[in-house]
């Protein structure tokens, strides 16, 4: 029998398309260079791995964040001596070839390099986790992958080598004690990085006199060095000196003493005038170095993951710290100050003829909403703060309207009553998001000639903030409204412009949008593509803009018509803006085509088969062989083949069910949209949602929390308000493989409400009583076990949050849920989920609000006098916003980037055992490269990637290759989504598999250790999935003869399954099966007995005797009896024989009369006689049943090998069966 083996990650799959075609023949194999740069001042040389599609710019990039040549940040890569333009690509280079030189040429300084230059510096002195005090959130970004691997490499090993178990990370590991949230920052994190300077801050002599400027001096610092002196220090045009300025004499002239120190960079003057700096430089790089690449890298196309649980840094001094606003943007901020609009739009009208030149424009748009999303974010939150004047102070406070930093924000309410009769500022909130949606939703369309604004939704205080780039022109008067499509005020006038129909034709149709007549006020018809809330504006500058896009799909009916009005003791929904979503639209649209494709099929094949009949027996000897043979190829071919899908015809109104007029002469065709319209709301509540319980009942999909269940939901097109219906339905579903999905729905529904409940608490409040509303409200929560009557500590400022109670929060939770989701939580469901799943609870919650805590060990349950409870404290509260999961903003250009980058992606299959494996690895690769180009290193689309390049490479047994791509994997999951999202969850667990087949299995344990903690952190005890983690971990330690935490782990996984399953289904027997063999490898028999009858029983019941299991099972059960049976009898007579020697040595002494022994000591003689020989019994025993020191193959040999007498007839035959299978394996 071959050793057991971990389960192997599953592959992802995905399907080719035709459109895929174009962006595959047009990227071709492309070939790396390798370049030498040439240092100057005899720096020697570096070499640069590049994609000659890379720009110059990114080969310059990659130099300033290399160890060897930090010390650069203002220079130019020249290319036989002509100087090469930042912007263009490598490839383009004339005369370059793959192994080519270049000159790395240092430039004079500006004041912006000179700046650039100081504060990259300032970044090094950091170290990988820069503390940026300035950032939205604590600890932005962060990784774990090197404080968890112990930053040492570990040297793969032959784990037959080891003859006892080696000391692991599961050593003295307790599978019955939950993790504890002060683990949740791994031990031995290094955040404080070597000291190299004491402080490096402005000099108060800045900025230089004018007569200076002209001499070239650019700005003036000073620097405290370790060995206590203080230097002032120039930065020239030409580079940095040191000059003969004090804190009361200002000379800015170099010293001429022993002092005296000039160089074109900073580090290398300060390693001139500082020993120690030079010293500890050195130490700070081997720090910086021990990290990967990936973990310091900063984070620029992707908004950065703030973990729930932090571990607070102190406060240092930093007299730099107040000038960063300078070194960033300059004296005027004017760096700082950009045209969001026109360069979003400018970015958008980039060439876009061939795959380069779509790579660079998404590479751009990329970058650009980034910065935007990030500048969004910091404007949000000073408009909440009340940094920002309203530009209509004079009107209440919800309809405030504010520009700041050239973007226009507005709050999510319904100010100017436009929702009123959908439902208020419920209707609004949700048409902030929607509007969002249908940003993201066409400019994946990615439509010439139409444009739409940059746009971000933040949630900061318990406020909904909206921020827009500006259309030009919008705050000036005009005579006649810029509005040139669809309602101009809501409702009395309509417009529709002929260019503006015609562009917005184009997006209909990709969108399957219907065109429909809408009637304004004055009775006048007007066609129109979109809804009828949606504008079309011409702005100043002459580009079509589209807004208000919240209506670019249709209306729920179903659920408007059937869930929507007040029964029973359910309220009624707060809004009316029930709209479906995209995803939705789309896989309704694919069902209706195949349904049509196969009706048009069989008519084909119904026509054929009539006119074949019509034909009767008549012989067509007219035909020739070629027209013979093309009739036989064509009754070959499939029917569907002939059917053209360009004939199909289905579209949407999206004003279809709402207030909307539409002319009498329109009737008909309103009717039938509707009807369309209805059938796809039928399709979602009757098929999607199955198909969907369908998934989770075969365990397609296995979402760990309330994220990945939204994930799921959302990527099939349900809307989170069929949460409740969602929870009901798993609840009736015969068998347990629902029950977590029906608690996790619950648990996502408390959640939702907790947050609405903390947002409608703390908007308005001030600054210094929200962290006391939120810790309040999560001690009220979670810790009614320590104190049934919680206190706020501002209680007596008299505000609304310090009124709830445990059981006035749990009353404002159910009467939210069954608001919200029309379900009725079981009674006290709040009270229990607070007390099993405090943790997952907690961490739920935090990441819905953007609460930020610290990660210690909280406590929850009464404890002894000595010990001091410690109640919930908010740590932070980070600003959240709505867009893409997992991705802190919107992605306007989302997803028309991802169908270049994705294009070749969607062109291959992970299919380990499909024979195109090196066909997929090369579409791979080059899919990586445009993710790298389009995305950058750290962003989610990438890491997908490097996931999957790994799988593949680990398929084809190059290990060390899959490792690499593996890590990245992790790294940039971990920064991207979070450090314990399920994303970088499962890349730990591979990563961790991956690990063990290279033999390093200690590291891989490592690994494994760190996602078994995060996932009990995350969901708790007892996630279906968890079996395979802890399956896992017991083969590795099996590997290691660790056989008693082996059994422990597979008694773990066997408990999950029966939880999962029940008592009897193949899973569970499987884990019998395997738990009877851990048992044997330990050497206790009798429990290993029991496993495999248990084993074999439920084989036996559940598929037959005739399977193979049921007969793999019954030979290992006979033979672990005849081994049982053996040992045992052995034992017994060895122990009588040793006895029997025992007695022989009493009488001795007894019959001894010549001896000098008192009676005494001969009792004490005889009882240590006997005590020997029950010992050497008992070791004989266990010596006997023990055989953890073999393999299994070499058990089952050992087995085998046992006298012929200590077995039964049955027993022989048996073990000869059980020969010929491990001969036949």
């Amino acid at each position: 029998m071959a050793d057991q083996q971990p389960e192997q990650p599953v592959a992802d799959t995905v399907v080719d398309t035709e459109q895929d075609s174009q962006v595959i023949e047009e990227a071709g194999a492309e070939e790396f260079y390798q370049i030498t740069v040439n240092l100057p001042n005899r720096g020697g040389k570096v070499q640069v791995i590049a994609s000659p599609r890379e720009a110059i710019q990114d080969v310059r990039q990659s130099i300033v964040e290399s160890t060897e040549t930090c010390i650069h940040s203002c220079f130019s890569l020249a290319f036989n001596g002509i100087k090469l333009n930042d912007f263009m690509e490598l490839g383009d280079v004339e005369g370059i070839t793959p192994d080519s030189e270049l000159d790395l040429v240092l430039n004079n300084y500006t004041e912006r390099e000179a700046r650039i230059h100081v504060n990259r510096l300032r970044d090094l002195l950091a170290g990988p986790a820069k503390l940026n005090i300035n950032a939205v959130g604590i600890d932005p970004a962060m990784s774990f992958l090197s404080t968890v691997s112990g930053h040492i490499e570990e040297t793969p090993v032959d784990n037959s080598t080891y003859e006892t178990a080696p000391t692991t990370v599961f050593s003295k590991f307790d599978v019955n004690v939950s993790a504890a949230l002060s683990d949740f920052v791994p031990k031995g994190l290094e955040r404080t990085p070597v000291q190299c300077v004491k402080s490096i801050a402005l000099s108060g002599w800045n900025p230089p006199p004018h007569h200076l400027r002209l001499r070239g001096d650019l700005m003036y610092l000073i620097v405290t060095t370790l060995e206590g002196e203080t230097v002032q220090i120039t930065s020239t045009a030409t580079g940095f000196h040191v000059n003969k300025s004090t804190s009361n004499n200002f000379d800015p002239n170099p010293r001429q003493d022993s002092k005296a120190a000039n160089d074109h960079s900073l580090i290398v003057l300060l390693e001139k005038v500082s020993p120690m700096f030079a010293t500890n430089f050195k130490k700070l790089q081997e720090f910086i170095t021990r990290h990967h690449m990936l973990e310091v890298l900063p984070v620029t196309t992707a908004q950065p993951a703030y973990p729930w649980a932090i571990q607070p840094s102190p406060h240092t001094f930093d007299p730099t710290r107040p000038s960063e606003a300078y070194l960033n943007y300059g004296t005027d901020s004017v760096d700082s100050l950009r045209d969001w609009n026109d360069e979003l739009q400018s970015h958008r009208e980039l060439p876009r003829t061939n795959l380069q030149e779509r790579v660079m424009r998404d590479r751009f748009l990329n970058k650009i909403n980034s910065d935007f999303a990030e500048a969004a974010v910091r404007g949000a939150m000073d408009v909440v703060n009340g940094n920002v004047v309203a530009l209509n102070p004079l009107e209440p406070e919800e309809s405030h309207m504010y520009v700041y930093n050239n973007i226009f924000f507005s709050k999510g309410f319904d100010g100017r009553n436009t929702f009123e009769k959908l439902g208020g500022d419920d209707a609004a909130h949700v048409a902030t998001g929607k509007d969002l949606e249908g940003v993201r939703t066409l400019n994946g369309v990615d439509v010439e000639g139409l444009y739409t604004l940059g746009t971000v939704v933040v949630d900061y205080k318990g406020v909904r903030v909206v921020a827009q780039s500006i259309v030009p022109g919008i705050f000036r008067q005009q005579e006649e409204s810029s509005i040139v499509y669809g309602s101009v005020d809501n409702g009395p006038q309509v417009k529709s412009d002929e260019k503006f129909h015609e562009i917005l034709g184009q997006a209909a149709k990709a969108l399957h949008m219907a065109e429909h007549s809408v009637e304004d006020g004055e009775g006048k018809s007007t066609n129109l593509w979109t809804s009828f809330d949606t504008k079309g504006l011409m702005g100043a500058d002459g580009r079509r803009y589209l807004l208000d896009l919240y209506r670019l799909n249709p209306v729920d009916i179903e659920f408007l018509e059937n869930d929507i009005a007040a029964k029973d003791n359910i309220p009624e929904y707060p809004h009316k803006l029930t709209l479906m979503r995209p995803e939705l639209m789309l896989f309704f649209w694919e069902h209706k085509l195949r349904a049509w494709v196969q009706e048009r099929a069989l008519e084909i094949q119904k026509r054929a088969e009539e006119k074949k009949a019509s034909e009767g027996d008549k012989e067509a000897t007219a035909e020739s062989s070629e027209e013979k043979k093309e009739e036989e190829t064509k009754e070959e071919s499939s029917p569907e083949d002939d059917v053209n899908i360009l004939d199909f015809d289905l579209s949407f109104n999206v004003d279809a069910f709402t207030s909307v007029k539409t002319p009498a002469d329109s009737a008909d065709a309103k009717t039938q949209q509707e009807q369309i319209v209805r059938e796809a709301s039928k399709f979602l509540r009757e098929n999607v949602i199955n198909v969907l319980l369908q998934d989770f009942t075969a365990y397609v999909v296995s979402p760990i929390d309330g994220g990945s269940l939204t994930k799921a939901m959302h990527r099939r097109g349900i809307n989170m308000r069929y949460l409740g219906r969602i929870a009901n339905l798993a609840k009736e579903s015969k068998g347990l493989a629902l029950v977590h999905i029906h608690y996790l729905a619950m648990q996502e529904m408390v959640v939702r409400s907790v947050k609405r409940i903390i947002r409608k608490a703390v908007r308005g409040l001030p600054t210094t009583h929200i962290a006391d509303c939120i810790a309040h409200i999560l001690n009220c929560l979670l810790g009614q076990e320590l104190n049934a009557s919680p206190v706020a500590t501002l209680a007596q400022d008299g505000h609304a949050y310090a009124a709830f109670t445990p059981e006035s929060l749990r009353e404002a939770i159910q009467a939210e849920v069954l608001l919200r989701y029309r379900f009725e939580l079981p009674e006290k469901f709040v009270e229990n989920i607070a007390k099993e799943k405090k943790i997952p609870l907690l961490r739920d919650v935090c990441l819905r609000a953007g609460i930020q805590i610290e990660a210690r060990d909280y406590i929850f349950s009464p404890l002894s006098e000595s010990t001091t409870p410690e109640p919930i404290a908010a740590a932070a509260v980070e600003p959240t916003t709505v867009g893409k999961k997992g991705a802190k903003q919107d992605k306007n250009h989302d997803k028309q980037s991802r169908k270049v980058a994705k294009s070749k992606k969607r062109a291959t299959t992970f299919e380990p055992n499909d024979g195109h494996r090196q066909l997929g690895l090369e579409l791979l690769l080059e899919s990586l490269a445009l993710h790298e180009q389009t995305y950058g290193f750290l962003h989610p689309e990438t890491a997908r990637c490097y996931q999957a390049l790994a799988m593949i490479y680990y398929h084809a047994d190059d290990k060390e290759v899959a490792l690499d791509f593996q890590r990245k994997a992790v790294i940039v999951s971990e920064r991207t989504q979070g450090v314990d999202s399920p994303e970088a969850l499962h890349n730990y667990l591979n990563l961790g598999l991956f690990e063990h087949a290279s033999g390093r299995t200690l590291t891989a344990l490592k690994y494994l250790k760190h996602a078994i903690q995060y996932w009990d952190l995350i969901y708790g005890k007892g996630h279906p999935d968890s079996s395979t983690a802890d399956n896992n971990v017991a083969v590795m330690l099996q590997s290691l003869r660790d056989f008693d935490n082996s059994c422990v782990f597979f008694e773990r996984a066997k408990a999950t399954q029966e939880l999962a399953h029940g008592k009897e289904h193949t899973n569970l027997a499987n884990c019998h099966h395997v738990l009877a063999k851990a048992y044997a490898l330990k050497g206790d028999f009798e429990t290993s007995v029991k496993e495999e009858q248990l084993a074999y029983d439920m084989y036996l019941k559940l598929v037959g005797a005739e399977d193979m299991r049921t007969k793999e099972a019954d030979v290992w059960l006979q033979e672990l009896k005849n081994t049982a049976e053996f040992t045992a009898n052995q034992a017994m007579y060895e122990k009588a024989a040793l006895e029997q020697q025992a007695q022989q040595l009493q009488q001795h002494h007894a019959s001894h009369k010549a001896t000098s022994l008192s009676a005494t000591a001969a009792a004490a003689a005889t009882k240590a006689a006997l005590a020997e020989a029950t010992i050497r019994a008992a070791n004989a025993d266990a010596q006997v049943g023990s055989k953890g020191h073999l393999s299994l193959n070499e058990l089952m040999d050992y087995i085998n090998s046992q006298p012929q007498g200590s077995s039964t007839g049955k027993g022989k035959k048996s073990k000869t069966q059980a020969t010929k299978r491990v001969q036949k394996k």
